[in-house]
């Protein structure tokens, strides 16, 4: 009998004595080789100084959760989910509602990010909030932006930044419906518009998140991707890492398909791929644990907001079929802060070639990065 084209896991048994969540799977990688992912997960309490356990520990996210899941192709993420094969740096993300600081709505302020560790600056992000503004149409003036109103917060979602997506005129012969005109770094957002199609008598949503070296004046114009949330996988942000798959590719995935084999990843894959977090959030290599996140313009109350994250190394003590014991260090790869939840999802990963055999994963943490 052949060996069937996706093997068994070869990770029979994974023991978590940890006291965070975690998940065992296995993936396939390009070039259909499969690994047996483990990904922990800690949830910590959101709050100044050093994270603590938070007393629930959130389930691994088995997958990406969309605000529209009728249009994934056009929504924005409102959750990524956990269960990867691997993330080749560490994302850095922050879901929930930005709050300006002191107390008294505000017309603008800036909302940033600035991580740092072993004394130099590992991640800095800077961008600005509005309160609700809108275009509306002046008759033979054309159409201009209200000044933003006061506001005391701000979702933090791509919705509110610049881009969008709009049906073409007409659908291609024999086709039901029009494609979609898509502002491929946001389809999710507002101020990319069909001027043609736009009622003079509707005043139209207005981007509330702009990079400060490019405000938001005019539709349709080139704004860079603003905003501190998870970025969806057909954004081209992080589509330009998925591979070319064209013709050829088709041609033989169509060939692989038929004789009972997977379709593989394209040939110039990148596993950068697998970062989701905004590119000016992607850490140039893993945090260690440890490092000290200043928020401002995020946090309702204490503003700057500065907390630690916690000083943890996650590792597995791996056994494979022949009774081998190995030693793994599991990579810090996502650090997600809620804000609304009040609370700070810390991942950690490691990725096993099936090839090594490996049978069991004792999961266990340990204090010091």
């Amino acid at each position: 009998m052949s060996r069937p084209p996706i093997p068994e896991p070869r990770l029979h048994t994974m023991r978590n004595v940890t006291p965070f969540s975690a998940f065992q799977c296995d993936k396939m990688a390009p070039g259909r080789k499969f690994y047996d992912t483990v990904v922990v997960k800690g949830t910590f309490t959101l709050s100044p100084g050093k994270l603590e356990l938070a007393k629930e520990q959130r389930e691994v996210a088995l997958a990406d959760d969309y605000w529209e899941p009728d249009a994934p192709v056009r929504a924005s993420l409102k959750q990524p989910g956990d269960a990867l094969l691997l993330k080749p740096s560490t994302d850095v993300i922050i879901t929930g509602t930005a709050r300006p600081p002191g107390k008294e709505p505000r017309c603008a302020w800036d909302a940033a990010i600035v991580v740092r560790g072993r004394g130099e600056t590992v991640l800095e992000y800077r961008a600005q909030v509005l309160g609700p503004r809108r275009w509306w149409h002046r008759g033979e003036g054309g159409w201009a932006l209200t000044d933003p109103e006061p506001t005391g917060e701000v979702p933090i979602r791509y919705e509110l930044a610049y881009g969008g997506a709009y049906p073409a005129a007409a659908p291609p012969e024999g086709e039901p419906e029009p494609p979609w005109v898509v502002h491929a770094p946001n389809p999710s957002g507002t101020g990319f518009f069909d001027e043609g199609a736009m009622d003079p008598g509707v005043e139209y949503r207005a981007p509330q998140w702009q990079p400060h070296a490019h405000p938001v004046t005019d539709m349709n114009r080139e704004v860079p991707l603003t905003g501190f949330g998870p970025i969806a996988r057909p954004w081209s942000s992080r589509l330009r890492f998925a591979g070319t798959y064209d013709e050829a590719w088709e041609r033989a995935t169509r060939i692989d398909v038929e004789n009972g084999l997977p379709a593989d990843y394209a040939a110039d894959f990148d596993p950068r791929f697998f970062q989701c977090a905004h590119p000016d959030l992607i850490a140039r290599s893993y945090l260690k644990g440890d490092e000290e996140i200043t928020l401002t313009g995020v946090v309702p109350g204490e503003d700057p907001f500065t907390m630690r994250l916690p000083d943890k190394r996650v590792e597995a003590r791996l056994f494979d079929g022949k009774g081998g014991s190995h030693g793994g260090r599991m990579l810090l790869d996502t650090v997600h802060i809620d804000v609304d939840e009040g609370v700070v999802y810390v991942c950690w990963r490691i990725t096993l070639d099936q090839g090594r055999d490996i049978r069991t994963a004792l999961i266990f943490s340990t204090e010091g990065a």
